[in-house]
């Protein structure tokens, strides 16, 4: 009796340990579907019919505009927290259910940033994407028409997502570098003063170089709240040479009353102050840059 006990009892564990393995599989294999797009997923979704707006002579840059949303998906929805008609768009003419648009709306909503509820919500939508072969092509045209891209030609849009993706990254570089006291003190406006000008600078560069930029931003893990302290925001590199070509910087003045914004361009070997402007409050800004 004893006997069959622990031979029942060694067949159970291995059952056990055979279902785990293969939910683990299972687990695994569905990581791999909705954390990576294969290229027959990509090519189901380029046949999707994108609007006549949007230029799709060349399958090429579709295929890396989708590819760039989807790697990108948690600064395509941290984007949209500060631009209401992209969020109305992207819940209006894209296919996800009902309750994960319901979510959405929650975040977009809210003005702090959950990184928890952000990485679920990315989740979810991965999730959907997998399974309905429609939902990346409705983002990737959603932002490409809703973004105010300049990048058109005869009043179509290039199907080139990265200006879009750059600007939300530098936006949130911005956001990094202040930390949410300085961004309650600033951030409106910044927006409202100097974004635009300097994002016209990112945008000639853009041109000039044909998208072959990139950005290093103001994140340390050495530094003090994993942002460094000096006045760096973000670097716009050339990435054939790996170097500058224009350095957006933010520097505590007036015994720190004022934030000094400018940017360095490599035309000058950034010896000069371009576009600088100062925000200005009565009561001191924090002395360290990321404080939350």
């Amino acid at each position: 009796m004893i006997d069959f006990i622990k031979k029942g009892k060694r067949l159970f564990l291995t059952s056990l340990a055979s279902m785990m393995l293969f939910s683990t599989v299972l687990t695994s294999s569905f990581a791999a579907e909705t954390d990576v797009l294969t290229k027959s997923s990509v090519n189901e979704m380029l046949q999707y019919e994108f609007s006549n707006e949007v230029m799709s002579e060349d399958k090429d840059d579709l295929e890396k505009s989708l590819t760039d949303t989807f790697d990108n998906l948690d600064l395509v929805l941290k984007g949209m927290k500060s631009d209401r008609d992209l969020q109305e768009a992207f819940l209006e003419k894209t296919s996800l259910e009902d309750n994960l648009k319901r979510d959405l709306e929650e975040y977009f909503s809210t003005s702090q940033d959950d990184e928890k509820k952000l990485n679920k919500l990315v989740n979810d939508v991965k999730e959907q994407i997998a399974e309905k072969h429609s939902v990346l092509p409705e983002i990737t045209e959603t932002l490409l028409l809703q973004s105010g891209s300049s990048f058109r030609s005869e009043e179509k849009v290039q199907p080139t997502i990265l200006p879009i993706l750059l600007r939300f990254a530098l936006k949130e570089a911005v956001k990094k570098k202040m930390g949410k006291r300085i961004q309650r003190m600033a951030y409106d406006e910044f927006e409202e003063r100097i974004e635009s000008e300097i994002w016209a600078e990112v945008e000639a560069l853009h041109e000039q170089y044909d998208g072959d930029i990139d950005y290093d931003g103001p994140e340390s893990k050495s530094a003090r709240n994993g942002i460094i302290q000096g006045e760096k925001v973000f670097d716009i590199i050339n990435k054939r040479t790996g170097k500058d070509l224009l350095r957006f910087h933010m520097k505590r003045v007036d015994e720190g009353l004022s934030i000094d914004f400018h940017w360095h361009k490599r035309d000058d070997n950034f010896k000069w102050h371009h576009g600088q402007t100062k925000i200005t409050r009565k009561n001191q800004f924090p002395e360290h840059w990321g404080e939350d």
